[in-house]
């Protein structure tokens, strides 16, 4: 089976986007979860009660597991992270992401090859 890739872009002044290249598609659940920003209070006569502030929802960091990654590919997502990127990800499907790298750790498979590198990262989207 073929590897599928995406596109990669640095946010570069003026919001502009240079390519960076390309990224393996991560074996991971690419589901954006939402988070309620609503307080339930407790009225004074027991009912419950919902306050929504000005933000309604906020996107939750999703996480992409990459299998027997190449060290430049590891260099690359670390660069990253220690400029503090801002990437924009797009899909073999056209989905965007925008936002930055904010975790990376290695993965130990049970039952596969020490030899082989695997790496979860987790990925704080900003749309």
């Amino acid at each position: 089976m073929a590897l599928t890739y995406w596109d990669i872009y640095i946010e570069e002044s003026a919001d502009t986007w240079a390519l960076d290249g390309q990224i393996p598609r991560p074996n991971a659940n690419m589901e954006n979860s939402r988070v309620s920003t609503q307080n339930k209070i407790k009225l004074a006569n027991g009912d419950n009660a919902f306050v929504t502030p000005e933000t309604k929802m906020n996107k939750e960091p999703f996480v992409m597991v990459f299998i027997d990654v190449t060290s430049a590919f590891r260099e690359k997502i670390r660069n990253y992270m220690a400029n503090g990127d801002k990437v924009k990800i797009i899909t073999h499907t056209g989905e965007i992401f925008e936002g930055k790298f904010i975790t990376m750790s290695r993965v130990w498979w049970t039952g596969v090859s020490p030899d082989e590198y695997d790496m979860q990262v987790t990925f704080e989207n900003f749309d």
